[in-house]
């Protein structure tokens, strides 16, 4: 509901003036209560809530949904207290509120020079130097394989089999929800990636091999070779957002935590170790484009190559769920003058929320 500010200035006949538009929305941004917007937006255009629904293998990341953090003791648990994954939804949510109150740049979403973490978080992600459980924005190093939504666990998570990393879940998402492409779902009759990939899967080295013989496949090709090469730099980000150099060899079977033999995490820590020796191959040659490896090679190529639909996809996502229904041919136009409008304004976030509310498709 209108609160009583925006109930005066509208019946005062102000509204129509694209000055008194932009004061009161920089102002409700500014309230607190925006953050009921903020999640809701955001959950819906990042599809980060089906991170929630993928079962986590609990033998192979026995703390991921624990409710002691690290540093204390079993029986000091907390009733409702978040684990990991929650916090990761909320680091989501929390970094767009954090572009839109800085006014930063929507190119952020792809690569920034930050991370909106807390202490739990930070531990996941081996971000050191960080206290207390209040989610805050936390400069980041190369080092630590982080900044912008495409390293995120709530997208991390969400598209993992909640055992391993699914390069096609990811390459889809990146394709919907930061390039704003229609990909059509495979067709009903198009077999599972195992088991059209047949005997060859049980020599397949690495998930780029397993592909490969996947699109052997006539039914497959056509789809995956627009999918794969989008897909395979997450490779080094497993099932719970980590990055990860090394994995076991293929054939390997992994165990869960045993606290018989492995004692304690740290002892867990080392088994890994120990199995880990293969290094993940994370390069492929994007549709006519490049050959990109790994994730700071993607976002480098996305922010140079694909700005122009980076930027078109967030204004749509935000005039759609600013007027409350989807857009049509109709809306071409609007569109076009809000991306030139964004262009002009130097792509910031909350300027660009400024404009869609000051658009004639959005009053009207």
């Amino acid at each position: 509901m209108p609160d009583d500010e925006l109930l005066k200035v509208a019946a005062q006949g102000r509204l129509d003036d694209p000055a008194a538009i932009a004061a009161q929305v920089r102002r409700l941004l500014a309230d607190k209560r925006s953050g009921d917007f903020v999640n809701s937006f955001t959950s819906q255009w990042l599809s980060i809530e089906k991170m929630k629904t993928v079962s986590i293998n609990r033998d192979l990341f026995p703390r991921f949904l624990y409710l002691v953090h690290v540093g204390e003791r079993g029986g000091q648990e907390v009733s409702f207290r978040p684990t990991i994954r929650d916090y990761m939804h909320d680091e989501t949510v929390g970094f767009v509120a954090e572009l839109i109150k800085r006014n930063m740049s929507v190119l952020n979403i792809v690569g920034s020079d930050f991370a909106f973490l807390n202490q739990p978080l930070a531990a996941h992600y081996g971000v050191p130097g960080v206290q207390g459980l209040e989610l805050r924005p936390v400069p980041v190093k190369p080092e630590h394989h982080l900044g912008g939504l495409l390293t995120h666990g709530s997208v991390l998570v969400g598209n993992s089999t909640g055992s391993a990393p699914h390069p096609i879940y990811r390459a889809v998402w990146l394709r919907e929800a930061i390039l704003g492409e229609d990909v059509k779902p495979p067709p009903a009759e198009v077999p599972a990636l195992s088991d059209s990939a047949g005997d060859a899967a049980a020599k397949a080295i690495t998930i780029k091999d397993l592909l490969r013989q996947h699109r052997k496949q006539e039914s497959c090709n056509v789809c995956h070779a627009s999918l794969d090469p989008w897909g395979i730099p997450f490779e080094k980000y497993n099932a719970t957002g980590k990055f990860q150099e090394m994995v076991p060899k293929a054939g390997t079977r992994v165990r869960g935590f045993n606290e018989k033999s492995d004692k304690d995490l740290a002892g867990y820590a080392a088994y890994l170790k120990t199995i880990n020796i293969v290094k993940v191959e994370a390069d492929a040659r994007v549709p006519l484009g490049p050959t990109l490896d790994g994730m700071e090679q993607l976002k480098a190529f996305l922010l140079k190559e694909r700005k122009d639909e980076i930027v078109t996809n967030v204004v749509r996502r935000l005039l759609s769920y600013g007027i409350g229904r989807a857009l049509t041919l109709q809306d071409r136009a609007a569109v076009a003058q809000l991306v030139e409008g964004a262009k002009l304004n130097g792509y910031k976030m909350q300027d660009l929320i400024v404009l869609i509310c000051q658009s004639g498709t959005f009053r009207n």
